[in-house]
């Protein structure tokens, strides 16, 4: 089965106000129907003004970017009715007086008509575990409810694209667990495509089907998670630490112990055990 391109970015040059330029270039960036896709990269590595290009919110000096097939900055409302964002500030999205309307905001927009905007609203509410705040004000919620919030009005359309700017930065251990089943569900189930920023590592193994990895602008390389993070040599070139217990890996298997490269611990310690038993 051939699956459309949803994505084509091939170098480019932005130039902001102040004068300063980003030049994204190095791979092809490309992304596929219903793929999920981490974008690995310290701060400052152009993660944002990757996204900002890809949303429309900016446009570049040099080089092309196509989403659906449009260039974003000039289609802005036509590619817009298949993309649903996330921002990292998830309060600066919020715009209705109540939550129940500012997820209806997208929907309104559209043309919909009340009562099957109602039902949608209704229906991402209940996927997201957010009925109970229907008739609360935005601001006045926790940053976690807020995120949730946000995602919903993103997600009010059914996008065939969901770009996410660092989602697990500011969300607790419990609230990530959660994100990351919720994303991989609205993956499963919708069949949506999914781009998400990171600078740390975990959650690529659970939710990504590929990653690129960035610095400083340069995409330096694209892979599978396992074959990006087991990569220490790469991380450590994009001014990343690579995951403890992947160093224990490489000390284990420099010490002649055939463990697999994983971020699981779990499969880790079930391996040193098997093996350990077999030696006693």
């Amino acid at each position: 089965m051939v699956r459309e391109r949803i994505v084509d970015i091939n170098c480019i040059n932005h130039r902001y106000p102040d004068a300063t330029e980003v030049l994204i270039c190095g791979l092809d960036f490309f992304m596929y129907e219903k793929e999920v896709v981490g974008l690995l990269g310290s701060n400052g590595s152009g993660k944002t003004t990757l996204l900002s290009h890809i949303t429309g919110l900016l446009a570049p000096a040099q080089g092309e970017v196509h989403v659906f097939g449009l260039e974003p900055h000039k289609h802005f409302k036509t590619m817009w009715q298949q993309l649903g964002v996330l921002l990292q500030s998830a309060e600066e999205q919020l715009i209705g007086p109540t939550v129940r309307e500012d997820i209806a905001f997208s929907l309104k927009n559209a043309g919909w008509p009340r009562l099957k905007i109602e039902e949608r609203v209704a229906e991402v509410m209940h996927e997201l575990d957010i009925s109970h705040l229907a008739d609360k004000i935005p601001h006045y919620l926790s940053g976690g409810e807020q995120q949730k919030v946000a995602l919903a009005g993103a997600l009010a359309l059914r996008p065939k694209l969901l770009v996410l700017d660092e989602p697990f930065a500011r969300v607790d251990q419990k609230s990530k667990k959660e994100l990351l089943a919720l994303l991989k569900r609205l993956n499963n189930t919708h069949g949506t495509a999914i781009l998400f920023t990171v600078h740390e590592l975990s959650p690529l193994p659970v939710l990504a089907h590929n990653v690129y990895i960035m610095k400083q602008g340069e995409l330096l390389a694209r892979g599978k998670p396992e074959e990006i993070l087991t990569d220490t040599a790469l991380l450590k070139t994009a001014g990343l630490e690579p995951p403890s217990l992947l160093e224990l890996v490489d000390m284990l298997r420099q010490r002649g112990f055939d463990v697999p490269y994983t971020l699981d611990a779990k499969k880790l310690a079930d391996t040193l055990s098997t093996m350990l038993g077999s030696k006693q």
